[in-house]
């Protein structure tokens, strides 16, 4: 038996349910959870430890990272304040550290193994550890095994294919410079210094960004020191966020009681080190949230995420400046807190809308992505604020692949994605990628390269390849199912058509992420399938006649052993929708306790209905009369998604009243997601359809606009992107239907309209994928057949 919000359910055998005599027909349940309840019970207990592991990860708030050589190096550097010519080290447990951190090879900061992209940052972090040893006059050890790592590695200071820390190319010259203050002879040729100081003294010439200032210990005594301290300090007493920065104005003699403070307590508090940025809680927390959902298992944690989201939504209201003053946690809020349905306005981000307002070289690219990914979350028309972020990170991004400046491979790799076709990334499909390219041994690189264990760990991993394999594992399942109600329904025996049935099962695998929710994947891929078919009948095979016939059959909805059903095609046809409506039906009073039987069969009628309107149009021919509203108060239907959506809604484990299913707002979302594909399937076929001489909404504007100007066809072009205006139009309006909170439907029943648009990007954005899959098939493939590496 199954507990489901406590109420105890048996689970009727298949052959009880096919047999019809299982003896509790209000209590049957459904494959869906009958599947999850078969899982091992070793899977079983091995998620829910993975989920507790986690849970206690999330709940305990703590913020697990790495140590920065670098960043510890220049606290190591500021002098004890009662000793401004610098007798002393503030900050003797810093040297310490460093001593007692130094790598084998010589080198400090991240010990990658594996990772030869991060020598710049070993440089980085090495020289700084010198400096700091230099001026106190200790670790005379190591320092000659750093002196003989830069000597060997010191190409990587001018290679290009080489991963940048932030502010580099200013910060690592100057750092040169402190050296021959402090007498330190580094092993450079004077060919390299002077390549990097000419590349120092015109980036920083160029540089007109006010963020520049979060390089400050790599512009020295020529930084107005005394403006950074009274604009740029936090309430925390740092700069930026930043103990480098903060511990140069120390040493420069520029800092306040505040910075020491700030630098007092992170020493204290993180041992005798410090990290590369502090605090780093508000941005951490939402990049977790940001993973889970990546990784396809944020279902396992709704709770914690709404509090986390909630409490960042109270951090926003308020402009704390650990959202604002940083500009990846303020995309990143933007764009989760948008999508949870929460009121934030786009002039927050006002600031990034021109790329002349933001450093280059004090942003790194993630944020650059951050900002992208922020900017195609427009719902609204006046937003031209997203616009803008969105035109110049694109334009900027792709710029990055061309000339290949992007050396980190799995952030390539997610950029291209990204840019290639945002609207129609399939959550499980980006599910997958995620998990392929997710690394526990991950790490983020600022000034410094650092790893957050909160967010790059082997729990994360862990579940997400578990919840893969199980929902994979049910998929395969799901497909047999499915390919023995095609034969049953003899729609294998018609010689005509599209076959359908791996391509609907794909697409509805891609857009349900629980392994709990076979039938609603289910019902969604049969009506796809049924659909198909139906539609192809009437379109090129059927005659006219069998056409109505089957309208006037679906609208008697009478089982009649003699029925004159007039062709075999016909019969096979109305008895697959007869019995899967039947069917689906039993299933939903169970799920419901309410009968909806009616609702399905008034769905097929409806479509099949707009099916009938569509031949007639193409029978009697367009005579360019025909409008746009006129065209699509017909297809939006003939499309398929409301019967899609309305069907699958009722298996999610949600009760739907009558009311829930009739409303506006029901309507309205089908409507205008139904819109949406409708408009983006006419942009990939209107070609083809000309030649059939069907009518399209892209031939209607050639028609409406040639003849409205009195000349001769008006220009492809305009039509085209007159139709691609009106889908991106209905697209926001769906998402500001579906992201508004206190509404009728429940967000998880909206949600599975915002999938059923994205299925339309995916399907129809460079081609059609529905008819024609090509690079579904890879997709096909990773998704239900190819086990994780």
């Amino acid at each position: 038996m199954l507990k489901l919000n406590n109420v105890f359910l048996p689970f009727p055998s298949d052959r009880s349910i096919r047999s019809g005599k299982f003896p509790f027909p209000g209590l049957i349940y459904f494959s869906r959870f009958k599947s999850a309840f078969q899982c091992s019970l070793e899977n079983s207990t091995s998620i829910q430890k993975s989920v507790g592991k986690i849970r206690e990860r999330i709940t305990n708030g703590k913020v697990e990272i790495s140590p920065s050589a670098y960043d510890t190096a220049w606290v190591a550097m500021v002098p004890e304040r009662e000793y401004s010519g610098g007798g002393k080290p503030c900050f003797p447990e810093c040297l310490d550290w460093i001593i007692a951190n130094q790598n084998p090879d010589g080198s400090w900061g991240l010990n990658y193994p594996g990772q030869p992209a991060l020598v710049k940052d070993s440089l980085s972090c090495t020289l700084a550890c010198l400096l700091a040893l230099r001026k106190w006059n200790v670790g005379h050890q190591q320092l000659h095994k750093g002196l003989e790592f830069i000597r060997a590695n010191i190409w990587a200071a001018s290679d290009k294919d080489q991963l940048s820390p932030i502010g580099f190319a200013a910060i690592f010259p100057m750092m040169v410079n402190y050296a021959n203050e402090l007498r330190l002879t580094l092993p450079f040729n004077q060919d390299l210094l002077d390549s990097t100081f000419r590349i120092r003294h015109s980036e920083i010439k160029s540089e007109k960004n006010p963020n520049l200032g979060y390089i400050a210990e790599g512009l020295g005594e020529s930084l107005d020191w005394k403006n950074i301290i009274s604009t740029k300090q936090r309430r925390n007493g740092s700069l930026f966020n930043s103990p480098a920065t903060t511990a140069a104005a120390l040493i420069h003699g520029q800092g306040n009681d505040k910075c020491f403070e700030y630098l007092q307590s992170l020493v204290k508090s993180f041992e005798s080190s410090v990290p590369s940025i502090y605090p780093l809680d508000v941005y951490t927390r939402l990049c977790l949230v940001d993973t889970l959902q990546g990784l396809g298992i944020d279902r396992h944690f709704e709770s914690e995420i709404d509090s986390i989201l909630e409490e960042t939504y109270r951090l926003w209201q308020r402009k704390e400046e650990d959202i604002f003053a940083d500009t990846a946690c303020c995309a990143v809020a933007f764009r989760l807190l948008r999508i949870g349905g929460f009121e934030v306005s786009s002039d927050e981000l006002a600031s990034y809308a021109e790329q002349d307002h933001i450093s280059l070289h004090t942003t790194g690219l993630s944020t650059i992505l951050e900002l992208y990914r922020a900017s195609q979350i427009r719902i609204y028309e006046e937003e031209t604020i997203l616009d803008a972020i969105n035109v110049w990170t694109t334009t900027f991004l792709k710029q990055q692949l061309l000339s290949k400046t992007i050396p980190h491979n799995k952030l390539r790799k997610q950029v291209e994605y990204e840019l290639k076709n945002f609207h129609g990334i399939l959550d499980r499909v980006g599910n997958r990628r995620s998990v392929d390219l997710y690394d526990v041994n991950g790490y983020h690189i600022m000034k410094s390269a650092y790893r957050c264990h909160t967010i790059n760990n082997e729990d994360f991993l862990l579940l997400s390849r578990q919840d893969f394999h199980i929902c994979q594992a049910q998929h395969r399942k799901e497909l047999q199912q499915l390919e023995r109600w095609y034969t049953d329904c003899r729609l294998d025996s018609l010689n005509y058509g599209r076959n359908v049935v791996h391509v609907a099962h794909f697409l509805t695998c891609a857009i349900f992420d629980d392994a709990r929710l076979s039938d609603a994947r289910l019902s969604y891929a049969k009506t796809i399938v049924l659909v198909t078919r139906i539609d192809d009948f009437f379109d090129h095979y059927g005659s006219r006649e069998e056409s109505n016939k089957i309208l006037e059959l679906v609208k008697e909805w009478d089982e009649k052993a003699c029925v004159n059903y007039g062709s075999r095609e016909v019969e096979v046809l109305f008895t697959a929708v007869y019995d899967t409506v039947n069917e689906l039906s039993e299933k939903a009073y169970a799920e419901q306790g309410r009968c909806v039987k009616h609702l399905f069969v008034g769905l097929w009628v409806e479509i099949l209905t707009s099916f009938t309107k569509e031949t007639d149009l193409w029978i009697e021919g367009d005579d360019g009369t025909t409008t746009l509203d006129e065209y699509l108060s017909i297809t939006w239907v003939s499309i398929g998604c409301r019967i899609c959506i309305l069907t699958s809604m009722h298996f999610l484990g949600i009760k739907l009243s009558e009311e829930m299913v009739s409303s506006q707002e029901c309507t309205s979302l089908c409507v205008h997601v139904s819109t949406v594909d409708r408009l983006l399937n006419d942009l990939q076929t209107f070609q083809k359809e000309q030649e059939e001489r069907k009518i399209n909404s892209v031939s209607i504007l050639l028609k409406a606009e040639a003849r409205n100007k009195d000349k001769g066809a008006v220009e492809e072009e305009q039509a085209v992107s007159k139709i691609q205006k009106m889908v991106e139009y209905n697209r926001r309006k769906l998402l500001q239907m579906v992201y508004r909170r206190g509404t009728i439907l429940p967000r998880k029943c909206k949600d599975v309209f915002s999938k059923t648009c994205k299925i339309g990007y995916y399907l129809y954005s460079a081609g059609d994928e529905f008819t024609s899959p090509q690079e579904m098939m890879e997709d096909m493939r990773s998704l239900i057949h190819q086990p994780l590496s």
